[in-house]
């Protein structure tokens, strides 16, 4: 099960290039979140590692400075911190 569900995350890395994916809140993108902590933990963590990424990884966020740097609050009042976050989002704020 475990390399069914890598497989097809590099069959979405194959068949949708790049710059058509959705542009991912998180330094490290949500499908390599996935696909890394599926190989660590097994098909379990991956799928919890998903639905993580699923839930926080959309708009609804905003960013604030704090006392460590600019922290990301996410819809879902998860808080992730500078090296977490995408300087794409960082350059917009």
């Amino acid at each position: 099960m475990k390399i069914l569900f890598l497989f097809c995350i590099k069959m979405y890395w194959f068949l949708i290039p790049e710059n058509k994916r959705k542009k991912c809140l998180f330094k490290k993108s949500c499908s390599q979140y996935v696909f890394d902590i599926t190989k660590e933990n097994g098909i379990i963590g991956g799928v919890k590692a998903l639905y993580f990424r699923f839930k926080h990884c959309r708009s609804g966020y905003y960013i604030i400075n704090g006392e460590a740097g600019k922290l990301l609050i996410s819809a879902r009042n998860e808080v992730f911190d500078t090296n977490e976050i995408n300087e794409r989002i960082l350059k917009n704020e």
